[in-house]
């Protein structure tokens, strides 16, 4: 399991590196007018995801592992296909709604924008049913396998195509080429994720005729997941989206670079979640609950040393770093970068809170904690945006950031008796 959990470090951190790779080569090639316009359908594309794949990919892992397991070969093969199709339809719907959307906005919108939003619209079933052979493998215990198609091959053949674009200038890169190039990748990992699960798929699985379902329970199950992942899109995306809504396409592109940057900020608490998550669950099953407090609290200083000197830097110098990386024209993010920086550091210093509930079977007030969030989010943004801007946007982002921590490290004490902070500090008491 060790080197499982190193390889998925891995995979993150080169997923990590590749989408800075490509953000920081989009954004100087495309300046801050086309760079937002492909921010902003790339964020788009990612809302949409939403309920195109009605929490499946969650519920393919989980099933897979438990039918395998049981040798319930008929029904594993049922999953299979009933998730594909359902994903493909409701993919199919989706991007058919949105496509109407821009057609009658056509007239607000110029040639690039459209033709950028049908590639963005394309790239959404790809995406959707790459996550859902990857969770199939996962499901398999073809962890690293499920995760190289969407984390690494997609951004891998975006980056060397737009690179290859730059040194063979056949043609300009634009947002909508860039789009494309972004559909392509998405291609390749479909195609190698599908190979790749129908190498490894049991010998077992019958034929078509012979497979059976249990679509009810399957569909009743899939609710709650898709919840939670809609709220996680919300938090992720919303803020991208209503700026691009709002504003104008130069403001969602320095935010874009933004966001990026203060991403880097969040790797640590990322990292450490990988590491610490099995034990967190394995400690509570073993009822040591002080050894549990002092692994949650050593995790969270490691995470706060990683996490503080890198928010100081961009607090101090958000506007050089900016400029050096990704050129003088969005020099105007410092700010809000900033901002989002803070709402990291406050994410690092309460520490893992999400995955310490999820691990003890207290998913329901982590999923709580999240809509909560997302809700308030959503009507920062939609308040502050129109007033402030990308400074509004990056502040309703980092206030719903650290509310969300706060709900979630008070339901922590409530159901653990644990401080989840890096302080350390044992309550006395739990508040039920």
């Amino acid at each position: 399991m060790l080197h499982l959990g190193m390889g998925s470090l891995g995979i993150k951190l080169l997923s990590g590196v590749l989408v800075l790779g490509s953000t920081i080569l989009l954004a100087r090639v495309l300046g801050p007018s086309a760079f937002g316009v492909y921010s902003f359908v790339y964020a788009l594309a990612f809302l949409l995801m939403v309920p195109g794949e009605l929490g499946l990919p969650q519920l393919v892992v989980r099933e897979t592992a438990r039918l395998r397991a049981g040798e319930h070969w008929a029904l594993l093969g049922g999953l299979w296909r009933w998730s594909a199709m359902l994903s493909t339809a409701l993919c199919l719907l989706v991007t058919l709604i949105a496509g109407l959307g821009g057609w009658l906005l056509a007239a607000r919108l110029g040639v690039m924008e459209l033709a950028t939003l049908g590639w963005g619209l394309l790239l959404v079933p790809l995406m959707v049913l790459s996550k859902l052979t990857g969770a199939g493998l996962r499901g398999l215990r073809r962890v690293l396998q499920g995760q190289l198609p969407e984390l690494v091959i997609r951004q891998t053949v975006l980056l060397v195509l737009v690179a290859a674009v730059l040194v063979f200038p056949v043609v300009s890169l634009t947002a909508d080429l860039a789009m494309a190039l972004h559909v392509a990748g998405g291609v390749t990992a479909l195609t190698l994720g599908t190979w790749w699960l129908l190498r490894h798929r049991p010998p077992m699985l019958p034929a078509k005729p012979e497979l059976e379902y249990d679509s009810a329970r399957w569909f009743a199950s899939a609710w709650p997941l898709a919840l939670v992942a809609s709220m996680h899109m919300l938090l992720q995306h919303t803020d991208l989206v209503m700026l691009g809504w709002f504003s104008t396409s130069e403001n969602v592109g320095i935010y874009r670079v933004a966001v990026q940057g203060a991403a880097i900020v969040g790797f640590g608490l990322n990292a450490m979640n990988m590491v610490v998550a099995p034990e967190f669950a394995r400690l509570y099953a073993g009822g040591d609950l002080a050894r549990l407090q002092r692994t949650v609290t050593n995790s969270a200083r490691v995470v706060l040393l990683l996490t503080l000197p890198i928010v100081v830097l961009l607090a101090l110098f958000a506007g050089p770093v900016i400029v050096l990386v990704f050129g003088a024209e969005y020099s105007a993010g410092q700010f809000p970068l900033a901002l989002l920086a803070a709402g990291q550091l406050g994410n690092a210093l309460f520490g893992s809170v999400g995955f310490l509930l999820n691990m003890t079977g207290h998913e329901r007030d982590a999923a709580r904690g999240l809509v909560i969030a997302a809700v308030v989010n959503v009507m920062l943004n939609l308040a502050l945006i129109p007033a402030l801007g990308v400074n509004g946007a990056a502040l309703a982002t980092a206030f719903s950031l650290i509310m969300w921590n706060v709900l979630l490290w008070r339901a922590v004490r409530i159901r653990l008796g644990i401080d989840s902070t890096a302080l350390g500090l044992r309550p006395t008491q739990r508040w039920w």
